[in-house]
């Protein structure tokens, strides 16, 4: 009568839920080693690698609401938790080379390479044909990569400096930044968007540096004196300060071909995607 596909009931007459429609959570064995080691090529440069996998509880959309189901009907266009969601995972790999860079060994430079794969990543899912409405909820269908390569200097305290510089080049793609990334998508009657995108944490290039300076104390103490006819006061006696500095090329957005609000209320907003996602 609705001119739509809909599931034949086994039986139409029984109005209640039935306890057939639920299972058992089943419980999950997550085996999350993590190896690391590292080789010495001699007393000045160090080979070293490590393998991580790491498990986490879902984040998003995971607790039980019987109320959720009881009116699922009255309840359409609404999210409806899923309490079986797998936990999402990490892998992890990475790959490095540290040298020395003089004879006194207080300067070194090192050169890693990484890469991380992630699994079971929450998103937003529509179950269609389904008693009685369709309705949105969340899964583990989501995917993403990150893959990059560092360059790292680090000078030991020398003179009260003390110097730490990396610079990081990644590439960070996946299926969803969040789980909630493809709902206008789904409210559009489309499927879900299975295709490898720019994360919103894509940032190609990033540098930070910390300098640390210390004045030290007693026989360490290089800094500034100021003698008096009993004694000599150190000025900066256990003073030291140091300064943080990050830059970083631009993350990734989607370009709107007109303007909308962040915050507006009785105003309806549709965003009209210019381009791809995070393509800009």
């Amino acid at each position: 009568s609705t001119g739509q596909i809909t599931p034949k009931l086994i039986d139409p007459t029984d109005d209640e839920v039935s306890s057939k429609a639920f299972k058992d959570y089943e419980p999950q064995l997550n085996f999350m080693p993590r190896i690391a080691f590292a080789f010495p090529i001699s007393d000045v440069a160090n080979f070293f690698a490590h393998y991580d996998v790491l498990t986490q509880r879902p984040s998003t959309g995971y607790r039980m609401d019987p109320s959720q189901y009881y009116y699922l009907a009255a309840r359409q266009g609404s999210f409806i938790n899923n309490p079986d969601l797998k936990p999402q995972r990490t892998t992890d790999y990475e790959l490095g080379f540290t040298q020395t860079l003089n004879e006194r060994k207080n300067s070194a430079i090192t050169l890693s390479a990484f890469y991380r794969e992630f699994r079971n990543l929450i998103q937003a899912i529509s179950v269609n044909y389904a008693y009685p409405v369709n309705y949105t909820t969340f899964g583990n269908i989501d995917f993403g990569t990150t893959k990059g390569f560092t360059v790292a200097y680090d000078l030991r305290r020398t003179g009260g400096i003390q110097l730490t510089a990396s610079y990081t080049l990644q590439f960070a793609d996946g299926t969803g930044s969040g789980a909630q990334d493809q709902v206008n998508l789904l409210n559009s009657g489309q499927p879900n968007l299975r295709t490898l995108i720019p994360l919103d944490f894509d940032q190609r290039h990033a540098i930070v540096t910390n300098v640390d300076y210390r004045f030290g104390s007693g026989s360490n103490y290089h800094g500034p004196v100021l003698k008096t006819k009993k004694r000599e006061v150190r000025v900066f006696d256990n003073v030291g300060g140091n300064i943080v500095m990050r830059a970083g090329s631009g993350v990734p957005y989607s370009r709107q071909f007109t303007p909308t609000q962040d915050a507006a209320f009785g105003i309806a907003n549709r965003s009209s995607l210019k381009g791809s996602i995070n393509g800009s």
